[in-house]
């Protein structure tokens, strides 16, 4: 199954400490860097917020986005053709995107979707989520907004971005029961014990 630029997909992984997570926005110049899960390092230029209207309800939502570009030459070059031919085309990975999408690489987009809260402090484990891709591939942003904490606006975590398939596979995994090793030894061990009945006889 394939998505559109406006349905981000979304995992329930929680953001446990802002300073390992992988992606840091500083409060006051609103540039910053990430690792993606491939261990390639980027910097990200400036986040920049911009109103948008959801034309449906009306509503006005604030959406930060801003370019990032590789630390690694090589990679910064895949990506600058990548780029390119993106504006010469506007193609998009047919299995990543939607041919209505608007996603573009190289660029990050982060808009206000908390996700579940916490049992234990009742807060979502990250409040933006977002969307990026490269020449490697695409990956999804856990961000949590940190205005007034630590010098950050925004620390999260940079994903690999599954398709609803796989995260539906993954969660059908993690809710199955696990397999009791001991209950099973010992019903094997009852069963071994147990006397054999005798077989009948034709006197019987």
């Amino acid at each position: 199954m394939k998505t559109t630029q406006s349905t981000a997909t979304t995992t329930d992984t929680t953001i446990d400490n802002q300073n390992t997570a992988g992606f840091f926005i500083n409060a006051g110049t609103h540039a910053g860097w990430f690792t993606t899960p491939d261990g390639d390092a980027y910097d990200i230029r400036k986040l920049e917020p911009r109103e948008v209207t959801d034309p449906r309800t009306g509503e006005v939502t604030t959406i930060w986005g801003g370019y990032a570009t590789a630390r690694d030459r090589e990679l910064a070059a895949k990506d600058a053709m990548l780029q390119a031919e993106f504006k010469k085309t506007g193609a998009r990975p047919a299995e990543f995107f939607q041919p209505e999408s608007r996603d573009i690489p190289l660029y990050i987009t982060l808009r206000n979707r908390p996700g579940k809260p916490n049992p234990e402090t009742g807060k979502p484990s990250y409040t933006d989520i977002g969307s990026f891709w490269n020449s490697r591939g695409r990956y999804t942003v856990l961000a949590r907004d940190l205005a007034g904490k630590s010098g950050l606006r925004f620390g999260g975590n940079v994903l690999a971005w599954k398709t609803p398939e796989m995260l539906e596979a993954e969660r059908a995994t993690k809710s199955a029961p696990a397999p009791d090793g001991a209950a099973a030894r010992d019903g094997a061990d009852k069963r071994a014990r147990r006397p054999r009945e005798k077989a009948a006889t034709p006197e019987a």
